[in-house]
């Protein structure tokens, strides 16, 4: 093999593997942003009552009660770098508290952006924790439970797409449905739309 020949192979061996490098970067450049733009929608005031008025006409049975969900980011080092308390309560009644949980994110170099949703082992203790943001940074791993599979979260257009891994997870969404989704003004999950609600 002449000289020439070795040089042009070795010069077309570090394009491509500079392409290779460039394009990894740049996926990983997008997942980021990705990431930095999904936990920036997720807080906020929610509700569903116009799923709740649509239900009540069309004379869905059971009919989604109107819920009001009210999502924060909190410090709480032992669960994660990027977590939020979530309190769930009736729409037209905030000291009637359905649930408290808390979500957890994080980018897997493998999957993507991971979420977690936790139940409280001892939910009463955390009540109203949105009035009290600091409580959640004395959190232990001890104080929740894993609130079933991790979600696998996907940008789809202008949309957060959220699925279960299968190695890591037997549960399986209904055909053609996601477990959650998130838009910049409204989170579906578990059955329930809501929106923004300011």
């Amino acid at each position: 093999m002449g000289e020439r020949t070795v040089r042009a192979l070795a010069a077309a061996a570090l394009g491509a593997f500079l392409l290779l490098a460039c394009g990894c970067a740049s996926q990983e450049r997008q997942r980021e942003e990705d990431f930095g733009e999904l936990l920036g929608w997720f807080p906020g005031h929610y509700d569903n009552k116009e799923q709740a008025a649509q239900d009540e006409k069309s004379g869905v049975h059971p009919a989604h009660a109107p819920i009001a969900l009210i999502i924060i980011p909190v410090m709480t080092p032992r669960l994660g770098h990027h977590v939020f308390f979530a309190e769930e309560t009736a729409a037209d009644d905030p000291k009637r508290v359905m649930s408290e949980r808390m979500f957890s994110f994080d980018i897997d170099e493998k999957r993507g952006i991971v979420g977690v949703m936790y139940n409280f082992v001892d939910p009463q203790r955390w009540r109203d924790g949105q009035l009290n943001p600091d409580v959640f940074t004395v959190v232990m791993s001890e104080d929740v439970v894993p609130a079933g599979c991790e979600f696998i979260w996907k940008r789809s257009g202008e949309t957060y797409v959220a699925g279960y891994d299968p190695k890591h997870c037997h549960t399986r969404a209904k055909a053609g449905e996601s477990p959650a989704e998130l838009t910049i003004d409204s989170l579906k999950l578990a059955g329930f739309h809501f929106k923004k609600s300011g």
